[in-house]
């Protein structure tokens, strides 16, 4: 597969392609609830951070063991049951605007660089249409490490391996919503576009050291040239 574009654009999910109302906590307390007999009582923080990472401190903060045994037996349980869950996605649901359009007519290779499951992922961007448009076998998900900037290096082999061309450095972009999206790119040397539409603002984005910021993503032609800025570094 070869492009004339060499570039490739990591969009986060949660909040900067879609906002699914809290699905994916409820799962993980489902999860929990299924494995252990009863309720989930201390929340981790899970803006921007990985699955593995979240599993982790839910089971630490809970009374649980955190090994290998018990990450994967959540994990498992936290799939079962957001696919459960999935029907409520049209209801609580909703792609973000201008996420759809942006994806479609931005330049490269498009796909994901998420903190979710790969699972979760796909069950999450595929009722608002995002799923056609993404390489989803070119990103990385967050089952793979618990600190997402060494996603970005995973994201980059999967695509130089399907795309027979190297992603290093600004080739690639990442577009993200939280500061933890910021510093990965940062840490490995790629683009970085943040949006507003999380729980942090413009100021704190820019703060963090993204190259460009944007409020959202309802300004197609303006996301073009956010990426493309980005690949500049500056």
């Amino acid at each position: 597969m070869r492009l004339v574009d060499e570039v490739l654009v990591l969009w986060d999910v949660d909040h900067t392609l879609v906002d699914v109302d809290g699905l994916g906590r409820e799962a993980y307390d489902l999860a929990f609830f299924r494995r252990y007999g009863r309720p989930v009582t201390a929340q981790p923080p899970m803006a921007g951070r990985t699955d593995r990472a979240i599993a982790h401190d839910v089971l630490r903060l809970n009374g649980a063991p955190t090994s290998e045994e018990h990450l994967e037996g959540l994990r498992v349980a936290a799939e079962t049951a957001f696919d459960e869950l999935a029907h409520l996605l049209p209801v609580r649901g909703r792609a973000l605007p201008g996420a759809l359009a942006a994806v479609m007519s931005a330049s490269g290779v498009q796909s994901v660089l998420t903190g979710n499951l790969r699972r979760i992922a796909e069950v999450k961007l595929g009722p608002f249409g995002l799923v056609e448009h993404l390489d989803l076998d070119a990103g990385a998900y967050g089952w793979s490490h618990t600190v997402r900037a060494n996603l970005v290096g995973i994201a980059r082999a999967a695509a130089r391996d399907r795309y027979e061309r190297s992603f290093d450095g600004l080739r690639t972009v990442l577009v993200g919503d939280t500061p933890l999206d910021v510093e990965a790119a940062l840490a490995t040397g790629a683009g970085v576009v943040a949006v507003a539409t999380g729980r942090y603002t413009v100021e704190e984005l820019a703060a963090a050291g993204a190259h460009v910021v944007l409020p959202d993503l309802s300004d197609t032609g303006g996301v073009g040239d956010a990426i493309s800025r980005a690949r500049t570094g500056h």
